[in-house]
């Protein structure tokens, strides 16, 4: 076993930032040479442009005539060259930022390198150091944090799935609320009289897309209320359209029919709504509920490990 010299994990903990911090700087610095080489292009392009403006100017042609009898020709290519002296600088300037960036680069590579098992070597020694504090006097202090924070991860988890699971529902009701509004739609044009048969054959295209969501809906809800079950919680929000005079619709085609199913598909769609709200407020509780469980959780965890750092075996 390692005999643990009193810096020897703060040594290599100060390592695992340094890594941390140079690719964090890393990135911001490729990030920031990808811009200026965007940049530099830009200011090529720019350059070129000017340039060929002077070029247009210096040569003898009839555009020169027109500024000579409108404008000073020496004036206008005088404003011309500071133009392109202008836009050369500034590519010269963006050419010594993009030197400066690469430079910067190379820089935190090799801070990357000196560094590169800083992460590893840490985990190794906290450990090795945790497995002597497990055979020492805190070994029972180290057991109680552990069980606590066992308990944590685990109420953290649970509310998680209920969250993943309820968050299933609230897509398919969605999805079948989306349904029933273009079924509506349709219905308002069948009701209207501007529709017939395509019309008809469209509204029931998305009862039948909504069908299919509401029934993936209630499947995924018995599954939601189990996942709430082991919470103690519950959800109350069952879906079903099915009868909607489709047959009807088609041949016995008129107002009557047509009214009939525009206000089944509305108390379909009314019945979907509220029942995307209550599994909506069901899915925010659990939402701040888990985030505050999972903070909890993290900082049990930060506590382990800051308390593993302090103690001397």
């Amino acid at each position: 076993m390692v005999e643990y010299g009193p810096d020897r994990l703060a040594e290599a903990k100060e390592r695992m930032h340094r890594l941390e911090k140079a690719q964090r700087r890393q990135e911001q610095l490729r990030s920031r040479l990808r811009e200026k080489e965007k940049q530099i292009i830009e200011l090529e392009m720019k350059l070129e442009a000017e340039q060929a403006d002077v070029e247009k100017l210096t040569r003898m042609s009839l555009a020169n005539l027109f500024h000579t009898l409108l404008r000073s020709k020496e004036e206008q290519l005088e404003l011309e060259r500071q133009q392109a002296l202008a836009a050369a600088l500034n590519l010269q300037e963006a050419r010594q930022a993009e030197a400066q960036l690469k430079a910067g680069i190379v820089d935190t590579g090799d801070e990357l390198a000196a560094c590169a098992n800083a992460e590893v070597e840490y985990a190794r020694l906290l450990a090795e150091k945790e497995a002597l504090l497990r055979t020492s006097a805190y070994a029972a202090e180290l057991a109680e944090m552990e069980a606590d924070i066992a308990d944590r991860s685990i109420a953290a988890k649970e509310l998680k799935e209920a969250l993943t699971a309820g968050r299933r529902v609230m897509t398919s009701l969605e999805d079948a609320s989306h349904s029933l509004d273009k079924a509506e739609g349709w219905g308002n044009w069948d009701l209207w009289g501007g529709g017939g048969i395509i019309s008809t054959h469209m509204k029931h295209e998305h009862v039948d897309a909504a069908k299919v969501s509401m029934n993936n809906a209630n499947h995924l809800m018995r599954s939601f209320r189990d996942e709430l079950a082991d919470l103690d919680r519950t959800v109350d929000a069952g879906i079903d359209i099915s009868g909607l005079l489709k047959f009807g619709d088609y041949w016995f085609d008129g107002l009557i029919t047509d009214w009939i199913v525009q206000k089944r598909i509305q108390e379909a769609q009314n019945q979907t709504l509220r029942a995307i709200s209550e599994v909506r407020a069901v899915v925010n509780r659990l939402q701040s509920e888990f985030a505050v469980a999972d903070a909890a959780l993290q900082n049990a965890q930060a506590k382990r490990v800051a308390w593993i750092e302090a103690q001397r075996p």
